[in-house]
């Protein structure tokens, strides 16, 4: 076996090896690699690979961040999933080591790992730390119909029905002035969530460009209004809800739950086997729409380094 750190990569290979682990995620196509470095100028990819004579055995992408001689890392920036994929456990542990060394520098600052789907069962190398977070996971059974009747509350069966008798319509968005208005709109209400948010236009723009590897920007609207709009990537049997947003008076309208219904359609449509709904940071709230749409919590493994004197100095 011969593990390497590639910064170039065959983007042909890498979909083909990803294609036979069943819940790969969009985030670790090349799609999203380039959609990321073409939206961050600091970011610099790279993959930790594991080969035999026989070929790719394992694969972990990763997204380096420079701060002058420092640097960060991030398999991947956002709380995006990034783990190891991997023919076997003990390919998967090779990733994870070599990962592990590069945090080792003394010029690494910083480095996390989200992984979904759950690993094996093991310890997180030396010097880095485990925590878990949650995500919703919808198990795409039957057939929409089935899914609508059996895991769908019967309250927000009864919203999504009076949005349609309203009129409304979900749609795919068709242009960047309409990804202009979307993002006006996840901007204004994203702006109390935290984190990175609100990501920046350009971010956007640079998924509307890939729709046809996977993006599908979904847009409710009423009289021609956007109401709101609705964020999914598409790989293999998994689908991910990303981003949504949605204007502050559509809120009581049910334009949440009528996108998410939408969206798992379209992931039927796919042959979709699952749909993840993403995270809730911890909001209760969050956390029961998604059961009444039919998620179930996941939880996953992160496992990160925080170098001493870097976080010693963060506190100050």
């Amino acid at each position: 076996m011969k593990v390497r750190i590639q910064d170039n990569i065959n983007g042909r290979e890498i979909l083909d090896f990803i294609g036979g682990f069943p819940r790969a995620t969009f985030f670790h196509t090349p799609a999203w690699m380039e959609i990321l470095t073409a939206s961050f100028p600091r970011f610099r990819p790279a993959w930790i690979t594991v080969r035999d004579d026989y070929g790719l055995r394992g694969m972990m992408p990763f997204i380096r961040i420079s701060r002058g001689p420092f640097r960060s890392l991030w398999a991947l920036p956002f709380g995006t999933y990034g783990g190891p994929l991997a023919d076997q456990p003990a390919t998967g542990r090779l990733l994870l080591e070599e990962f592990s060394h590069l945090t080792r520098s003394p010029f690494c600052l910083e480095a996390e790992v989200d992984f979904f789907p759950p690993p094996e069962e093991g310890s997180p190398p030396a010097g880095m730390k485990i925590r878990e977070e949650e995500c919703s996971l919808i198990t795409l059974e039957g057939n929409f119909d089935d899914y609508l009747s059996r895991m769908v509350s019967k309250k927000k069966r009864q919203i999504c029905n009076g949005c349609r008798k309203s009129g409304m319509e979900v749609r795919t968005i068709g242009d960047e002035d309409e990804i202009d208005r979307f993002h006006d709109l996840y901007r204004l209400g994203s702006r109390s969530w935290g984190g990175v948010h609100p990501y920046p236009l350009r971010l956007f723009k640079e998924l509307f460009r890939r729709r046809e590897e996977g993006v599908v920007f979904l847009g409710a609207y009423r009289d021609g209004e956007l109401l709101g709009g609705h964020i999914n990537l598409f790989f293999g049997r998994t689908a991910q809800a990303w981003q949504a947003g949605i204007s502050p008076r559509s809120h009581e309208l049910g334009v949440a739950a009528y996108l998410v219904l939408h969206a798992v359609k379209e992931a039927y449509q796919r042959n979709t086997r699952y749909f993840n709904l993403g995270s809730s940071g911890g909001d209760q709230g969050m956390i029961f729409f998604k059961r009444t749409m039919g998620g179930s919590e996941c939880r996953y493994p992160v496992i990160e380094f925080r170098n001493k004197w870097w976080s010693w100095l963060r506190t100050r």
